[in-house]
């Protein structure tokens, strides 16, 4: 579709956004790429940001830490500023955290990452798009720490939350959603983005925990139809973007990743010509893709960029060629410790040293377990611990999405070896599991988008 014809529709795009009070749509505009023109996009979830005002490095936050999955929450601050030190090198239009962008939902952690993002706008000039996950309204689990215990400490609600994010993308929608905190947004002309809020957190308070499944209501989906419709008319293309699964990812952990009732929520997106989606949630790198009636619709799960290997992904649309191609890259930490002179020897070797902690803890765990347990009570201490070693690296891979490249060495190992022949159990299934994955290149996609 023509630019002149792009620009002929969009006084009907602006009254049907204000019909949804979004006023503002017409001052933001201004700042959309034009038609013909491609997009870059830096796509990242899980941050799972905690502020430093609430917490000191007192026993009780390091046992958090300890029992937690490798997330580096001591470094919260860090790598947002990493995170802003790579935007601003990349220079991408615009940036997509698909949820859980605190640690626990505190109201605190809101405000502070809030105040990183607006910082980031304002030195790259980079737009940023965020949609909640499950870790983020109304959750019974926000504390803060200090010295030996745990408190409570205030979680927001999804007005709260609509509040603090309104400058990345709840303010510039074309479209939102009445009964969810979805939105329609147009960082350009021709790519529009598509942000599902799939998380419920209604019942939370009863529960005493975040829901861990996710779901897109059915006035949701119809919403959907809308912003199809919407795009359709204009000749643009949408991304969605959620934070639970589109689709499995995982062989062993699909049950509250995978959204509920998802063969409906591909119907919606197939129909109006959705065929990539983007989501978290699960926290291992991982694309997916389902056919349907000769069609493909990809789901890439980017790995959370709280923990390791840090990495997110890098979507560049082709206006030309119709085309989507997604890659990844880590994190610079390191490149920003060095530029701002840090002194911290985790921070100016982050690789090195997130990667032995992740591995460690995992490896730490597995030793612990075989120990005791009285099925392998004639190996050697050598033994268990090489088979825990195993179990660390296979994690480190699975996370990490490299099992086509990385694998072959573990599966060569002799605690490996051992894994082969020990008494049947979950650990041994899910290491076998592991191990025979389908090899698949996780890092790099190529879409060619349908017609508009």
């Amino acid at each position: 579709m023509s630019y002149i014809r792009k620009l002929a529709i969009l006084p009907l795009l602006l009254l049907l956004s204000s019909c949804n009070g979004q006023d503002e749509v017409q001052q933001q505009t201004q700042f959309r790429i034009q038609s013909g023109h491609d997009l870059s996009i830096l796509t990242t979830t899980d941050t799972h940001y905690l502020s430093q005002s609430l917490r000191d490095l007192g026993p009780a936050f390091t046992r958090f830490l300890a029992a937690g999955d490798g997330k580096q929450l001591g470094y919260s601050n860090e790598m947002m500023e990493a995170l802003g030190y790579d935007i601003g090198v990349r220079k991408p239009d615009a940036v997509i955290i698909s949820g859980d962008l605190t640690n626990n939902g505190e109201k605190a952690s809101h405000k502070d990452l809030a105040k990183h993002l607006r910082q980031i706008e304002q030195d790259t000039g980079t737009r940023v798009y965020v949609i909640p996950g499950n870790h983020d309204i109304q959750n019974p689990w926000a504390r803060r720490f200090k010295d030996q215990h745990q408190y409570s400490t205030d979680s927001v609600t999804a007005k709260e939350f609509r509040k603090i994010y309104g400058p990345f993308g709840y303010d510039e929608a074309l479209l939102t959603d009445e009964d969810s905190l979805s939105y329609l947004a147009a960082p350009s002309d021709d790519l529009w983005l598509l942000m599902l809020d799939t998380a419920q957190y209604g019942n939370n308070k009863e529960l005493g925990n975040p829901q861990l499944d996710g779901r897109v209501r059915a006035s949701t989906l119809k919403w959907i139809d809308k912003c199809g419709e919407m795009a359709a008319a204009s000749g643009a293309q949408i991304v969605a973007v959620m934070h639970h699964s589109l689709l499995d990812h995982s062989d062993f952990i699909q049950e509250g990743f995978t959204v509920n009732d998802n063969a409906e929520v591909i119907d919606a997106l197939l129909r109006n010509g959705i065929r990539t989606t983007f989501s978290g949630h699960i926290h291992i790198q991982d694309i997916s893709e389902y056919q349907q009636d000769g069609e493909s619709i990809y789901d890439i799960a980017d790995s959370a960029l709280s923990v390791y290997p840090h990495q997110y992904g890098l979507l560049n649309y082709s206006s030309a060629n119709q085309t989507l191609d997604y890659s990844t890259a880590k994190l610079g930490m390191e490149q920003w410790a060095a530029a701002s002179g840090s002194t911290d020897d985790n921070l100016l070797h982050f690789n090195t040293y997130s990667e032995a902690n992740f591995t460690k803890r995992s490896a730490s765990r597995s030793y612990s377990r075989l120990s005791e347990d009285p099925a392998y009570a004639s190996y050697t201490d050598a033994e268990r611990k090489a088979m825990a070693d195993v179990v660390g690296r296979l994690n480190e891979i699975y996370f990490a999405g490299t099992g086509s490249t990385d694998n072959a060495a573990v599966i060569a190992s002799e605690g490996y070896r051992l894994w082969q022949s020990a008494p049947a159990g979950g650990t041994r299934s899910y290491v076998l599991g592991l191990s025979a994955r389908e090899p698949k290149n996780n890092h790099q996609l190529h879409v060619q988008l349908p017609e508009r």
